[in-house]
């Protein structure tokens, strides 16, 4: 018996599993940034309660593995799958907790490194491990698999900019302080993505056109926010797709933002494909590998003095 945590910088999330039974599971929002420096093993032990007497050892993933969090661990090359994070996991010892595993996270170094931490887990435990996928997302994460393993990384940060845009521009002085969701005005905004000879330029200029349009009464303001959307979901998908045919892609999630992707890659002509992620598959495929956790465990007390 273990526990999977998946701790991101917005939330706590923590299985405990057997074999392939998934037995328990806590959440909080206790993200890592609402955990003061030094806190992290208070906190830990606060969200477990008694699981940690239950377990022969936790799994970490997510940005409590990062320079920000807890302990940091090193970023594993691609192409990686889960036989490969074990391997370069960072085990830290604490009295009376079972033994601490934090997992690597991965990255892609050229041509400009890029990084994921904890989205992997979702990955690896999908059922169809080949293709391309995206993880809607304020930082939207676009993967390539080949045989169960990642292979290419790419990050948006789309959602974010999007974000920004809606809540402190030149635009957003525009829009009404109440919002009712308009499909049509976000179906509008991808379609002004797509459409490259509507103007020169790309996303930069036709973010301008949710003012300017207003202007010239050719967009109401309450539709504004949607229409921002689309444009930015649109252009994350242009830039994705690239010159390449659009072909099948696979959105992880099934929430509202992963249904907007999905309209939006129709309109670009892509075939979709929603799946439901999964991280305690995702942890059990990582877990599976005994022998490196042994050696991580067995590494850690080397360390600390105590073998």
């Amino acid at each position: 018996m273990y526990i999977a945590i998946e701790w991101t910088s917005a939330a706590f999330r923590a299985l405990l599993l057997d074999d392939d039974t998934v037995l328990g599971e806590k959440k909080s929002d206790r993200g890592t940034t609402k955990v003061t420096a030094g806190g992290f093993e208070t906190a830990l032990r606060e969200e477990l309660g008694d699981w940690s007497e239950k377990a022969e050892k936790i799994l970490f993933s997510g940005m409590i593995t990062s320079r920000n969090g807890w302990i940091e661990s090193p970023f594993a090359p691609v192409p990686t799958g889960p036989a490969d994070l074990l391997a370069q996991a960072v085990a830290h010892e604490v009295e009376g907790l079972p033994p601490l595993i934090f997992l690597p996270g991965i990255a892609q170094t050229k041509p400009l490194p890029d990084v994921m931490r904890g989205e992997e887990m979702s990955l690896f435990g999908l059922t169809e491990t080949d293709g391309i996928f995206v993880l809607p997302g304020p930082h939207a994460k676009w993967v390539t698999m080949e045989g169960g393993r990642i292979t290419a990384i790419t990050t948006y940060m789309s959602g974010e900019i999007l974000n920004l845009l809606k809540k402190d521009s030149l635009v957003s002085r525009l829009i009404p302080a109440t919002y009712e969701e308009r499909p049509d005005a976000f179906r509008r905004g991808v379609q002004t993505a797509l459409e490259q000879g509507t103007l020169p330029g790309r996303i930069l200029a036709r973010v301008f056109s949710a003012r300017s349009l207003v202007l010239f009464d050719r967009l109401a303001p309450e539709e504004i926010a949607d229409y921002l959307t689309g444009l930015m979901i649109g252009a994350e998908i242009s830039e994705a797709l690239g010159q390449d045919k659009p072909r099948k892609i696979n959105i992880v999630g099934h929430a509202a933002l992963a249904e907007r992707y999905k309209t939006a890659l129709e309109i670009f002509g892509a075939q979709t494909n929603l799946v439901t992620p999964d991280i305690a598959a995702g942890f059990r495929r990582v877990a599976s590998r005994q022998g490196d956790t042994s050696r991580a465990i067995e590494g850690a007390k080397a360390a600390s003095g105590e073998m």
